[in-house]
């Protein structure tokens, strides 16, 4: 990534630049993208998605509050090759991809077995997260728009691809009575070994600055 960012900053003053917004499967950023011949772009393209939710989960007995926040943060550096010069491009390059989602689950109300009650407190809670092993993983796609094309400075980019990420790993730790719940971690990290790749679908708009 570092050589992808000295090449974008050391490029001759004949070199076209443009910076662009994107949204997509990891979230919203930008890029700054150059020319490295007619045929080939190299940009650099940081994203960023979090989420947080938290409630009771009423349906079961007891009641479960639970605490869930997810983060995903994705810089990379990519190289365009486009086989017509405009439209279609062909991308490959590697990311620092950060994805981590944690939470944690606690009974909500005092729970009844065989006449004798048991507090929230003496029932325990379950915390959990997911992630992967490593951050730095490959990308491939495939789209459409060049945005140092001749034309509208303007443009419309769209991209589909993949990080290969590999299986992620699951973390469950548990206290009180329903710590041993917390074993079936290794049952959802075996459940999501298929899991190796990240989609990426983006659309973004673009503006060539000369």
């Amino acid at each position: 990534m570092l050589v992808t960012i000295l090449t974008l900053t050391s490029v001759s003053a004949h070199a076209q630049i443009a910076v662009g917004v994107k949204a997509g499967t990891a979230g919203y950023g930008g890029e700054l993208m150059t020319s490295l011949t007619e045929r080939i772009n190299a940009r650099v393209s940081g994203t960023f998605f979090s989420y947080n939710d938290s409630g009771v989960y009423a349906d079961d007995d007891p009641s479960i509050a639970y605490n869930m926040k997810g983060e995903v943060t994705s810089i990379g550096g990519i190289i365009d090759f486009f086989p017509f010069k405009r439209g279609l491009k062909l991308s490959a390059g590697f990311f620092y991809h950060d994805f981590l989602v944690n939470g944690d689950a606690t009974p909500d109300e005092s729970y009844t077995i065989d006449d004798k009650t048991f507090s929230p407190e003496k029932l325990g809670s379950l915390t959990g997260k997911i992630e992967y092993e490593s951050m730095l993983v490959p990308y491939a796609g495939i789209g459409i728009g060049n945005p140092l094309a001749k034309g509208s400075r303007l443009k419309l980019n769209f991209e589909i691809g993949a990080l290969y990420t590999d299986a992620p790993s699951v973390t469950m730790e548990g206290e009180g009575m329903i710590a041993p719940t917390a074993s079936q971690g290794q049952d959802f990290e075996d459940g999501m070994s298929d899991f190796k790749f990240y989609p990426v679908i983006n659309l973004g708009l673009s503006f060539r600055l000369n």
